[in-house]
């Protein structure tokens, strides 16, 4: 099982187009999360920032499959290919609320600075 986890800033400022703008969480059956993440990995601008197995007793789907919560970074203009990707590589995935990015890091706990 692997995390991944938040980078340490150095002080240096990403380029803008670098810099993530919007977050998605993304549950989808442990058995196709790789497919997911390949799907992902096709759209422009879009990278996973974090995968979560989810442990606690409703983590599991109809089929009684563990799932993960996939964390995604992406531009604005590429949320529809991203919800294409998740469709056809799981179609039985639930796809949460888009967050910007000042918005993912408070959820976390985190500042913007």
């Amino acid at each position: 099982m692997a995390y991944a986890a938040y980078r340490e800033h150095s002080g240096v400022p990403l380029p803008h187009c670098l810099q993530p703008s919007h977050v998605l969480d993304v549950v989808v059956p442990c058995t196709v999360a790789g497919q997911v993440r390949r799907a992902l990995a096709r759209c422009d601008g879009v990278g996973v920032l974090r995968c979560e197995p989810l442990l606690d007793a409703q983590a599991r789907a109809d089929d009684d499959v563990l799932r993960v919560r996939l964390v995604v970074s992406l531009p604005l203009s590429s949320y529809g290919a991203v919800l294409h990707g998740v469709l056809l590589a799981a179609p039985c995935g639930e796809i949460g609320r888009l967050l910007g990015w000042r918005d993912h890091l408070a959820r976390c706990g985190l500042r913007h600075g």
